[in-house]
């Protein structure tokens, strides 16, 4: 009897969620297997993060470890009351409950504000951040209440010019502004935790930028060699880039001619089961990965028809 290749996804995606699900305490029964986001992850070919990711009304929430979206979310005041059940958090640590899972904060910018917060063994951060607009119903509500009753006795100002509720607020002018807490990834988007952190090769160490555009560095090589390893940045946030490995004996005058008028063929051009990815900061070398090919969203990294002016890095020199 032979299986056909969807009966051998569905054995090995079995496989892999009970593996998962035993390590992490879960029993196999029909209500763990209906509500598994895992497992439903597992069949449509996608496999688990590295690391558990956080939860969000206690569903695995894979989006904001690997997404480039805002989310609204619901969060509570910040407290290390709960330090000893949040993920990666020592006791005495300040935590927040987002979406009813506790983060860990990393650092407190304006309190009851803004927040920077982790989770778990990810080495990435989140801005968790107070946002408020004016609600003109609300408002407008208000303004006609008074109006119809100008005999009530309704006062929601304080004496510093306004009153600060859970999820509003009025001001001198008596509009309503309502709060929600948005939360925002910082640096680079975690895709590549679907495959492993490894140690950097030896060359690595020695990489220049080849050519640079508005972003800064593009293309990285070897210096003084005409040919060698290559690597083309396909993110940046902030300082944070991210490089993928084009190949290993490169001629640089070719790549450097082809990183912006031939991106997308550069990026399809890669060859092997396993993609390397690298994140710098600036010049310092945060981390590598391999990345199985077939689960890097290429076509995602597209820029577009933007006119970049390239320069390569010995320009100028005389």
């Amino acid at each position: 009897m032979s299986f056909s290749d969807r009966e051998k996804q569905l054995i090995r995606a079995a496989f892999a969620w009970g593996q998962i699900t035993q390590k992490e305490g879960y029993t196999l029964s029909d209500l763990e297997i209906e509500k598994s986001v895992l497992f439903r992850r597992l069949l449509a070919g996608r496999p688990p993060l590295a690391f558990p990711p956080p939860l969000r009304h206690g569903f695995p929430w894979y989006e904001v470890i690997e997404g480039r979206s805002e989310h609204v979310v619901n969060a509570s005041e910040a407290s290390p009351e709960h330090s000893i059940i949040a993920p990666g958090s020592k006791p005495g640590d300040t935590c927040i409950l987002i979406d009813g899972a506790f983060w860990r904060v990393a650092e407190t910018l304006r309190e009851r504000e803004e927040y920077l917060v982790e989770w778990g063994e990810y080495p990435m951060q989140w801005r968790l951040q107070k946002h408020w607009e004016v609600n003109y119903e609300m408002t407008q509500q208000l303004h006609s209440f008074r109006q119809e009753n100008p005999e009530a006795n309704v006062n929601l100002a304080s004496r510093n010019g306004q009153r600060e509720y859970s999820e509003f607020r009025v001001d001198d002018d008596q509009t309503v502004w309502l709060s929600e807490w948005h939360l925002t990834r910082l640096g680079l988007p975690g895709w590549v935790w679907v495959g492993y952190e490894v140690d950097a090769e030896p060359s690595v160490h020695s990489l220049v930028s080849l050519c640079q555009d508005q972003l800064g560095p593009l293309v990285l090589g070897v210096t003084g060699a005409e040919r060698g390893p290559g690597w083309l940045r396909i993110e940046q946030v902030g300082a944070e880039a991210r490089y993928i490995k084009l190949g290993d004996e490169l001629e640089y005058k070719t790549l450097i001619a082809s990183a912006m008028t031939e991106f997308e063929r550069l990026l399809h051009g890669i060859a092997g089961d396993d993609l390397e990815v690298m994140d710098r900061r600036d010049s310092e070398l945060l981390r590598c990965y391999r990345v199985p090919m077939q689960l890097a969203p290429l076509e995602q990294f597209d820029l577009g028809d933007v006119n970049y002016d390239l320069v390569p890095e010995n320009a100028y020199a005389g």
